[in-house]
C-alpha cells in the first residue's frame, strides 16, 4: 500500500475539507510523537477507527476499502473524498508498530476482519467473559421455594409456553438474565412478578435497585412497576423492601470510578442483591463495561429491552449483540430446572452458546391486538421486506395510521409553527407542573436528523423564532411559560441527566422556574442554572427512546440518509399508544424499512 503516497494526498485534503476533524489530527500528532512517522496504512487506521467510533462502531472493517469507509460514513465534503479503493494490505498490519493482536500493549488490535482501539476491544472481551461466566451458573430450584405462590401469580393463564412465567423461573435460577420483548409484551408485568417471587423466596430482606439509561425511562419504569406491584398479593412488610423510585444508570454508577490519590486495588461494588435495568438497548459499550465491573459477585443482574429498537447513541450495540439466538431455546440443565417449576411446559432444547441460555424473548403483544394498525405497521417494518404499496395499504386500512406528503416548504413549516403556537397559548393557563408535563407528552413530533434544515435543532430554533414574531410568547432571557426542554448533558450537581424532559412554568408571583422530570422525581430549578438543554418541540427518534406518547408524528427528511433505518422507524412507530402519522415520502419510508442498521462490533463474535 506504500504506492498510495504518490497517488493520494487524502490526509491533507481531508483536513482542508473538514471531514478529518481536530480530534483525529491531534490523535495522529500524538501517535507520531510516540511512534515516529506513520505509514499510510497506519494513518488510515488511526483516522477511520476514530471516525467509526464517533459513528457508534466499535471496530473498523478492514475487509472494506478506505473509499468504502468514507462512503459508509457519508462524510460531508464539497469535493469527492479521494481515498484508496483497495483494501489495506494485512501484511503491513502484522509488522505495524501501532496494531497488535492483543498480547502486547499496542494501541490498536487486529481481530479477524476488524481493527479496534485497544481499550474498547478489552471492554468487549471483559463483558463477554463476565456474562459467559455468569451464564454458566444455574441454581437448582430449592424445595423451600413457594411454588404455590408462583402458581398464583399466573392463575387463570392457560397459554403454553407462557414466556412471562418462564422468565420468572429463570430469574430464580440464573444470576444474569436478559429479557427482550417488543412494545406491549408485558416486560413491566414480568418484572413485577419477578420482584414478587424474589421477595417471597427470601427469608432475609433484599437490597434491590431499579435503573434505566435515561431519566424519563427510569421515571416510566418506576411508575409502571408500582402500578403492577399493587395488583399482586405481596405482603406489606415485603413490599416495603422495594425501591420507591428508579434512577439513571449514570446516577447508580456515579462515584464508583472515583477514588483518592491511589487507585483502588479492586473495583468498588454496588451493594445490591438484585439490579434490574430497563431500556437496556440504549446501553453503550462503555456504560455496560462500567455496570458489570461494579456488579457484585452475589448480585443478580437483569436487563430488559427490545432487541429490535435503535442501538445506543454512543459506540456499541451491546443488547442486540447479546440477543443472537433466533428464538427461545435452552440448554439441557436450564430446561430441566424450568420444568421443575412448570412441569407441563414444552421447551426447545438447543445447542447454543452458554450466554444465549440466559436470554429470553417475550413474544406475545398485549398492547397491540390483531386489529391494531400500529402493531401491524411495526411488524411490517421489523420484518424489513415491504415495498411502499404494501406499507400504504396497511396505513390506509387503519384509522390509527395517517400519511401526509411533506416538502419542508415555507408554508408547511409555518403551518407547523402555527399548530405549536396554538398549543403554547393553550398551556398558558396551566399552573401545575405535572399537568403541564402531561400536556407535552400527549403528542410528539419526531425527526430523523438532528442537524441541518430538516433536523430537530433547526426546527426548534425556527419555531421559537416564529412564536416570538407572532407574540405568542414574551421570553425573558429565552425562557417563557410553557416552554418544553430536554437536557443534553448530565449535570450531577443539579441531579438532572441527558434525555430528561422538563417544562418552564410561571409561579403565582410571576417568577419562571424549570421543572425537570428525572427518574421518579420532578426537580424545580432556576432557569439560569441550566446550561445544557435544548427546546423540545421536536425530538430526534434517538432522544424519544424510553418515552411513550399518545400520538406520534414522524417527520422524514426530503432525501435518503444512512441513518434512516428499520430500527429507527420501528422505534418511532412503537413510541405511540394511540396513533401514528407519517409526514414525508412513502417510498423513502419503505427504503428505510428495508435498511438494517449495521454496527461494526466484536462482541457478537465473542459470545456466539
Amino acid at each position: 500500500m506504500s504506492q498510495i503516497n504518490t497517488l493520494f494526498d487524502w490526509y491533507g485534503s481531508g483536513k482542508s475539507e473538514g471531514w478529518i476533524e481536530l480530534y483525529e489530527q491531534e490523535l495522529v500528532r500524538y501517535l507520531e510523537s510516540k511512534y515516529g512517522v506513520l505509514t499510510d496504512a497506519e494513518r488510515l487506521v488511526a483516522v477511520f477507527t476514530s471516525l467509526y467510533l464517533k459513528a457508534g462502531h466499535v471496530s473498523l472493517p478492514i475487509d472494506h476499502s478506505p473509499k468504502e469507509w468514507a462512503e459508509y460514513l457519508n462524510l460531508d465534503s464539497s469535493e469527492p473524498v479521494q481515498l484508496p479503493d483497495q483494501m489495506i494490505d494485512r501484511s503491513e498490519l502484522e509488522s505495524s508498530q501501532l496494531v497488535g493482536n492483543g498480547s502486547d500493549e499496542k494501541p490498536f488490535i487486529h481481530h479477524g476482519d476488524r481493527i479496534s482501539i485497544r481499550r474498547f476491544f478489552m471492554y468487549e472481551k471483559r463483558i463477554a467473559d463476565w456474562i459467559t461466566q455468569r451464564s454458566k451458573s444455574v441454581f437448582e430450584a430449592d424445595s423451600d421455594y413457594p411454588i404455590d405462590y408462583f402458581c398464583s401469580l399466573f392463575e387463570g393463564e392457560t397459554e403454553s409456553p407462557n414466556w412471562q412465567q418462564v422468565a420468572v423461573v429463570m430469574s430464580l435460577i440464573k444470576p444474569f438474565l436478559i429479557i427482550s420483548g417488543g412494545p406491549g409484551t408485558g416486560k413491566t408485568t414480568t418484572v413485577a412478578k419477578i420482584l414478587a417471587m424474589q421477595l417471597m423466596s427470601s427469608d432475609d430482606p433484599l437490597r434491590i435497585t431499579l435503573a434505566a439509561p435515561t431519566g424519563k425511562a427510569a421515571g416510566r419504569m418506576a411508575e409502571s412497576l408500582n402500578r403492577e406491584i399493587e395488583k399482586l398479593n405481596v405482603p406489606k412488610e415485603k413490599k416495603e423492601q422495594l425501591p420507591k423510585e428508579a434512577g439513571t444508570l449514570h446516577r447508580l454508577l456515579y462515584g464508583m470510578d472515583r477514588g483518592g490519590l491511589l487507585p483502588d486495588p479492586e473495583k468498588k461494588k454496588l451493594r445490591y442483591d438484585l439490579i434490574i435495568v430497563d431500556e437496556a438497548s440504549m446501553i453503550d459499550l462503555n456504560l455496560m463495561y462500567r455496570l458489570i465491573s461494579h456488579t457484585g459477585d452475589n448480585t443478580r443482574l437483569i436487563l430488559l429491552g427490545d432487541k429490535d429498537q435503535l442501538a445506543s447513541v454512543e459506540a456499541g450495540s451491546v443488547f442486540a449483540d447479546l440477543c443472537q439466538k433466533s428464538e427461545n431455546g435452552f440448554l439441557d440443565q436450564t430446561a430441566a430446572e424450568i420444568k421443575r417449576f412448570i412441569p407441563d411446559v414444552e421447551l426447545s432444547v438447543n445447542e447454543q452458546s452458554v450466554l444465549s441460555d440466559s436470554v429470553l424473548y417475550l413474544t406475545k403483544s398485549y398492547r397491540f391486538d390483531s386489529d391494531s394498525g400500529i402493531g401491524k405497521l411495526a411488524a411490517i417494518v421489523k420484518q424489513g421486506e415491504a415495498d411502499s404499496d404494501h406499507i400504504a395499504d396497511a396505513m390506509d386500512q387503519s384509522p390509527e395510521l395517517n400519511h401526509d406528503e411533506f416538502d419542508f416548504s415555507r408554508e408547511s413549516l409555518e403551518s407547523f409553527a402555527n399548530t405549536i403556537s396554538g398549543q403554547v397559548k393553550e398551556v398558558n393557563e396551566i399552573v401545575d407542573e405535572k399537568e403541564l408535563m402531561a400536556f407535552w407528552k400527549r403528542s410528539a413530533w419526531l425527526t430523523v436528523l438532528r442537524r441541518g434544515p430538516e433536523g430537530s435543532r433547526e426546527l426548534n430554533r425556527l419555531v421559537e423564532k416564529i412564536l416570538v414574531l407572532q407574540r405568542a410568547v414574551q421570553p425573558v432571557n429565552d425562557w417563557y411559560h410553557g416552554r418544553p426542554v430536554i437536557m443534553t448533558r448530565n449535570n450531577y450537581s443539579l441531579g438532572v441527566f441527558n434525555g430528561d424532559l422538563g417544562v418552564c412554568m410561571r409561579d403565582s408571583a410571576g417568577k419562571l422556574n424549570v421543572y425537570v422530570e428525572s427518574g421518579s422525581e420532578i426537580k424545580k430549578i432556576q432557569p439560569n442554572r441550566l446550561t445544557d438543554y435544548a427546546p423540545a418541540y421536536f425530538l430526534t427518534v434517538h432522544k424519544s427512546q424510553g418515552s411513550e406518547f399518545e400520538h406520534v408524528n414522524l417527520l422524514l427528511p426530503n432525501r435518503d440518509t444512512p441513518i434512516l433505518t428499520r430500527e429507527l422507524l420501528y422505534t418511532a412507530i412503537t413510541r405511540s399508544r394511540k396513533s401514528f402519522r407519517l409526514f414525508g415520502s412513502m417510498e423513502l419510508f419503505a427504503s428505510g424499512a428495508n435498511r438494517k442498521t449495521v454496527r461494526y462490533t466484536g462482541l457478537k463474535n465473542l459470545v456466539t
